[in-house]
């Protein structure tokens, strides 16, 4: 299975098939199976990838090829109405896609890992996580507030809903430092 998932090619039409499914759910949400499939390639061509130990790079391509299969899947069950968003949903969307990115990151962390303490590296994966996570909130409010809602008791419902993201990427990078600090080799430091 792992010979499979070193071929260029199939990752190739995996991210084609994804991207171009996703431009069924809407225009932001292909956006980030876009922006996810970039920063793989370019860990893939440029080395980065293959100096993931054994056990890391097994966890990388898992992580690669399953989450956004995963969340493709609950979006287009939304659009469709086949289960119902409720916030623990999006509470554990935001969680999951904070532990996948830490994975997706891992090309560019382990070098990191492998010199900085245990909580150097806890402050690296929860800052870098809660960058991206913030940035993504705010193109999400954004895009809220830009379809000119009139109801601002609804809007200031967004407003809570961006605080709570917030704080669930926050949980989710910390889950996704305990994954890599169980499946990483220790590092020298304390």
């Amino acid at each position: 299975m792992f010979k499979i998932l070193k071929s260029n090619w199939f990752w190739l039409f995996w991210a084609t098939c994804l991207i171009c499914f996703s431009i069924t759910l809407f225009a932001s949400w292909v956006l980030m199976v876009g922006i996810w499939f970039s920063l793989f390639f370019i860990f893939r061509l440029t080395k980065l990838e293959a100096k993931l130990p054994e056990s890391a790079h097994k966890l990388f391509l898992s992580v690669v090829l399953i989450y956004p299969l995963a969340e493709t899947t609950v979006k287009w069950a939304l659009s469709q109405n086949i289960i119902v968003n409720s916030w623990w949903l999006n509470r554990l969307e935001h969680t999951s896609w904070a532990l996948a990115t830490t994975i997706l990151f891992l090309p560019t962390l382990i070098n990191l890992w492998q010199q900085l303490s245990w909580w150097q590296n806890l402050v690296v994966i929860v800052g870098l996580l809660c960058l991206i996570g913030n940035l993504n909130e705010f193109f999400e409010y954004w895009m809220r507030a830009k379809d000119g809602i009139v109801d601002y008791y609804k809007f200031s419902q967004f407003y809570t809903d961006t605080i709570y993201d917030m704080m669930v990427n926050i949980l989710g990078a910390a889950l996704g430092f305990v994954l890599l600090k169980a499946c990483l080799p220790n590092n020298s430091q304390t």
